[in-house]
């Protein structure tokens, strides 16, 4: 994909003037500060601790593993335009299970470009992007394979809700990287022990930046909620959304670590294509149910 460049003829498509002067947005420099400060000076935004050492991690392939409502695409948010503010004229795309999320995603990071006065307007070419006066291009995508090969050069590749996302589209969206040998940021809540999130996150040999933050390690949470969670979710939905536990599905047969437990050195474990089996049935499975593309908000 050609990304689009700012210049006179390309100007009058930015719906967004910015008023009460310039842009906010600090110019590129040479040597960028840290992304949490450039967050902090652009954004008026102010990470926590948790927040700041993932935007800072020098590592390019980041798994996130974190608690509901964290903020974790909100931090992602921030990265990727960090990435694109000082990487002119690349592309970043954000993988979400569904479309609506993939519109949020872009929703987030427009209302942050308001923030800083900074105009943007969509790619003629795909509906759902923004488009930044340096050139580069932030475009949310559904999970459907279908929809995502054709692209490439990719310099920031996101995948949000990645427990939810098929392996089928992990496998086909990786190679988009090769080029630009890109970053990739894989961010979810656990949900189950099948998946490419959770072979991931519990292979030790794959080079990985890991993060983890429970909900009673996040000070936004309060204590008397999460009691309260506790008691209405049961102590395995409780410990999978908050705690960051894998726990098995509640259609899978075996038990993951009784599996893994069982197989003795030498032997193959289950696979890639044996997490179907382990996963049980999907019970909000529709293959009808195909989104209609439409335009973000």
């Amino acid at each position: 994909m050609t990304i689009v460049k700012w210049h006179d003829q390309t100007a009058g498509r930015f719906r967004y003037n910015p008023p009460g002067g310039p842009p906010l947005v600090p110019a590129p420099a040479s040597a960028p500060t840290l992304p949490s400060q450039w967050v902090r000076d652009t954004f008026q935004f102010t990470p926590d601790a948790a927040q700041a050492a993932v935007l800072d991690t020098a590592g390019r392939r980041v798994l996130l593993c974190c608690t509901r409502q964290w903020g974790k695409s909100t931090v992602t948010v921030l990265m990727a335009l960090y990435h694109a503010f000082n990487t002119p004229e690349t592309l970043t795309l954000c993988v979400s299970p569904t479309l609506r999320q993939s519109r949020i995603f872009l929703q987030k990071a427009a209302r942050l470009l308001r923030r800083a006065r900074v105009p943007y307007t969509r790619d003629p070419r795909d509906p759902l992007s923004l488009l930044l006066p340096n050139g580069s291009a932030l475009i949310g995508l559904p999970a459907r394979e279908a929809n995502i090969r054709g692209f490439d050069d990719v310099s920031f590749l996101i995948l949000d809700e990645a427990a939810k996302i098929p392996d089928k589209v992990y496998t086909a969206i990786r190679p988009t990287r090769a080029i630009a040998d890109g970053r990739l940021w894989i961010l979810s809540t656990p949900a189950g022990q099948s998946g490419f999130f959770f072979r991931e996150w519990h292979d030790p040999s794959a080079g990985w930046a890991r993060f983890t933050v429970k909900a009673t390690a996040c000070p936004r949470i309060r204590p008397d909620f999460l009691a309260a969670e506790r008691r209405a979710l049961g102590e395995h939905d409780f410990a999978q959304e908050y705690l960051c536990e894998f726990r098995p599905s509640e259609h899978q047969l075996i038990p993951r670590d009784l599996i893994d437990q069982a197989v003795l050195p030498g032997e193959t474990c289950f696979g890639e294509e044996d997490d179907a089996l382990l996963a049980g049935p999907d019970p909000d499975a529709d293959p009808a149910a195909a989104e209609q593309e439409e335009p973000a908000a």
